[in-house]
């Protein structure tokens, strides 16, 4: 392929590398950039329900405490209320023995009335005594203060009734706050169990998300520093591509030049050709020319032997063969006048440094030379490239 198609292609390959390297990095850093932007979001979201499950949490705490609060007053109010209560009762129990010991003391002393009405009136006939009406005042006296005794216990005792049936009412109504505040007191267990086990959730989800952030965040350090490796690539890349195109314009240069000197050779062999071609029809005009004069004129005309001087070119020049002949026996080597050979000069044909044959001078031009084979060895013919050396 020509080189000077080579080179463009190259280059066009560099491009083109270049630019998928660029492409490519562009989309990579369009994907971080949309990942950090998902990733912000996510965090921003993950703070605001922190943030509300806070809140909630210190709104359970608060309720909870004011729940426990409630409970020991109303546990207070009802150690209260029961201890008021149970005096109550004791006060209802000893106004209650009071009684019954009045009644037993009401029941002997109309038990004792009896037997002194009974005993007056087996007495009729015995007259009155002092004493007797005494003791009959007193006995009357007694009665009417044991009776004003009596009724006071009685009102005091129908007082303690009133008051006993307040107490078991308040007491029963205490019963049924309590159950109710019992009650409250389950369902707001209830709920902050409830409640515990949605926050342990939420903060294993929590822990979840943090630990899924933490691995987002490794990942996008990871991208960042892939990035900056692709940035750091891309600059060199760059300033391979400044090389190369340093590089690029050198060898479009060269290839100018070299152009401009392959044309140039290109017309210097053009004109060793055309002086190849007409040194080929001189020989063979010549062979053919001396054959002919030979052969005519043999029988008739005997010619004296034709003496080829050598030339006296310097000897040790090296040449190449240009040109092979094998019909006419010929070859065409790149030494000429300009060289300092001539007609009837020696030359060796090498081959790896190997004699192959050997050649003389036979015809010459300014910069090429006809020499007729002399020999060769057997089994090896001339060709072109062959090294030729003068003798």
């Amino acid at each position: 392929m020509d080189k000077a198609k080579i080179f463009p292609i190259i280059f066009l390959v560099i491009i083109l590398a270049l630019f998928g390297v660029a492409f490519k990095f562009y989309s990579d850093n369009n994907a971080l950039t949309a990942e950090k932007k998902k990733l912000v979001t996510e965090v921003g979201d993950l703070g605001r329900e922190r943030d509300a499950l806070r809140d909630k949490t210190s709104k359970l705490e608060r309720e909870s405490q004011s729940y426990e609060e409630k409970i020991q007053a109303v546990s207070a109010q009802l150690d209260s209320i029961t201890k008021e209560r149970d005096e109550w009762k004791k006060k209802s129990d000893d106004m209650s023995r009071d009684r019954d010991a009045l009644v037993e003391k009401l029941k002997e002393k109309q038990k004792v009335e009896t037997v002194q009405v009974v005993q007056p009136a087996m007495q009729q006939s015995m007259p009155t005594t002092p004493a007797s009406e005494e003791y009959w005042a007193d006995f009357v006296k007694m009665k009417a203060a044991l009776e004003i005794k009596v009724e006071d216990l009685n009102k005091q005792l129908a007082e303690a009734k009133m008051k006993l049936a307040e107490f078991d009412k308040n007491n029963k109504e205490l019963t049924i706050k309590i159950d109710e505040v019992t009650k409250e007191r389950d369902r707001v267990e209830k709920d902050m169990q409830i409640k515990e086990r949605t926050m342990n959730i939420m903060s294993r989800d929590l822990v979840s998300e943090r630990e899924a952030r933490k691995i987002a965040m490794e990942e996008l350090a990871k991208l960042r520093n892939e990035n900056m490796g692709y940035k750091r690539e891309l600059v060199m890349l760059n300033k391979e591509k400044v090389t190369l195109q340093g590089n690029m314009k050198d060898v479009v240069e060269k290839r100018d030049t070299l152009e401009h000197k392959i044309s140039g050779v290109e017309n210097v062999m053009k004109g060793k050709s055309l002086e190849l071609e007409e040194l080929q029809k001189e020989l063979r005009t010549t062979i053919k020319g001396d054959a002919g004069v030979t052969t005519r004129e043999t029988t008739s005309v005997e010619l004296p032997p034709i003496v080829v001087k050598s030339g006296s070119g310097a000897k040790g020049l090296r040449g190449e063969v240009l040109a092979v002949n094998p019909e006419e026996r010929f070859i065409v080597v790149n030494l000429g006048e300009a060289s300092g050979v001539g007609p009837g000069n020696q030359l060796k044909v090498l081959r790896k440094n190997k004699e192959i044959g050997s050649v003389e001078i036979i015809e010459t031009r300014k910069d090429i030379s006809a020499a007729d084979i002399k020999n060769v060895v057997p089994g090896i013919d001339i060709q072109e490239g062959d090294i030729v050396v003068t003798q």
